[in-house]
């Protein structure tokens, strides 16, 4: 069958359509995978790093452990050396007194039948130096060994803070391998451990600005226990819940499996969920405001889940939950901690403007009664005034009538008034 031209070049016309076509899907199709192959091994090489990183930073903690090992092996050997160079002073004290009790001894039994008083007191002239330089040895061993007990004392604390500190090395690695590998339960633990670090370093007071682990009924009965309640001023609490978990994020590190990321993401956000429906708001004995703290103690993980998710954040405020980190939770507290500060000066403000009130009251109080005073002495004075004149001074006062009377005759007497 024969085609007429119209029909070829149809044909032809659609024959290099579909290859432009098939040529254009290969094309957006290679630099896709391209874009994708470009962002995977950017994510692998990032995550190498902190693989990196993480393996110097156990090296570094190995190589500080064994510094400190040595260090402890070199202060046990100085001990021991201490140890043995005090006995062996002790030994050389012994033989040197026994030496010289020895001489005079020898000295007494050898002169004391053929001495006189006076040879006597030539014998302690003679032993005199001996005595002093006995004395002085003496002086000298008891200050060098109060130096070196001292020293010893000095060493054992120096020892026993290695050892701690070697102790709580590693103690914190295996902690923190077990939180991130292992116990969901280790996890909640040490991330409660590091928001108290970040409370205890905001500057706030335990037990008077925040309270960890208090327990509280709602009205159905319900018992809750927030982490941690930070009073503000005004009668206003905000609870700090730090229960996140942090499994799912330590395997994506491990092995950078996409299926992880999501389930860090969907761990999250059930339990902003689950947080959600907690109604802190409504319990006796809180003010809390309308929203929660979320803390998640690796700033690493909230970026990760944050990368999953762009509205992460949003989604976790529309159920009046915010998420915070280290960082941002420590700015939090110090603003807080700030805000307390006012709140006592103000505070101590105005209860020195009550107190110097007060105190200007009593001295208006004082010194109206100080007038008083004033008045009944001035009162008291002119009584005693008239009184004196009456007796003394004044016409015909009581001095002089007696006076009168004694000059007459039969009043017989031997001391005599004076006015």
């Amino acid at each position: 069958m024969s085609l007429d031209p119209l029909q070829l070049n149809f044909m032809i016309g659609f024959m290099v359509a579909l290859l432009l076509a098939v040529a254009l899907f290969w094309f957006l199709y290679r630099a896709k995978t391209d874009e994708i192959l470009t962002h995977t091994q950017e994510y692998l090489e990032r995550y190498r790093e902190q693989g990196r990183a993480l393996e110097s930073q156990i090296e570094k903690l190995q190589k500080e452990n064994s510094e400190l090992l040595r260090d402890k092996t070199i202060l046990e050997e100085r001990t021991s050396f201490l140890e043995r160079q005090y006995h062996t002073l002790l030994e050389s004290q012994e033989r040197q007194k026994e030496s010289f009790e020895n001489i005079a001894q020898k000295i007494l039994e050898t002169k004391s039948e053929k001495l006189d008083l006076t040879n006597q007191t030539s014998l302690m002239q003679l032993l005199a130096p001996f005595k002093s330089e006995i004395e002085s040895f003496n002086q000298k061993m008891e200050n060098y060994y109060t130096l070196e007990a001292k020293e010893r004392f000095s060493l054992v604390r120096e020892i026993e803070k290695l050892r701690d500190l070697n102790r709580q090395i590693a103690q914190d690695a295996v902690n923190l391998t077990n939180a991130l590998k292992f116990d969901t339960k280790v996890q909640g633990n040490w991330g409660e451990v590091v928001l108290e670090k970040i409370l205890e370093s905001s500057g706030l007071k335990r037990g008077r600005e925040y309270e960890i682990q208090k327990a509280y009924h709602s009205k159905e009965g319900e018992r809750l226990i927030p982490d941690v309640i930070v009073h503000l001023p005004e009668n206003k609490d905000v609870i700090i819940d730090a229960k996140v978990s942090l499994r799912a994020y330590e395997r994506y590190h491990a092995t950078s499996e996409t299926r992880f990321k999501k389930e860090h993401l969907h761990s999250m956000m059930q339990h902003i969920k689950k947080l959600g429906q907690k109604s802190y708001h409504l319990l006796e004995g809180i003010r809390s405001l309308d929203y929660v703290l979320l803390f998640i103690p690796i700033e690493g993980a909230f970026m990760l889940a944050l990368e999953e998710d762009p509205k992460l954040y949003e989604k976790a405020y529309s159920r009046n939950i915010i998420l915070v980190t280290p960082s941002t939770l420590l700015a939090v507290l110090r603003t807080i901690q700030n805000s307390w500060r006012y709140e006592y000066q103000n505070k101590n403000a105005e209860l020195i403007a009550k107190k110097a009130g007060a105190l200007y009251d009593k001295f208006v109080a004082f010194t109206e009664e100080m007038k008083q005073i004033e008045r009944a002495l001035a009162k008291a004075q002119a009584s005693y005034e008239g009184a004196f004149r009456k007796l003394s001074s004044g016409k015909g006062n009581l001095i002089n009538r007696a006076n009168e009377l004694k000059k007459m005759e039969g009043v017989v007497s031997q001391k005599m008034l004076k006015g």
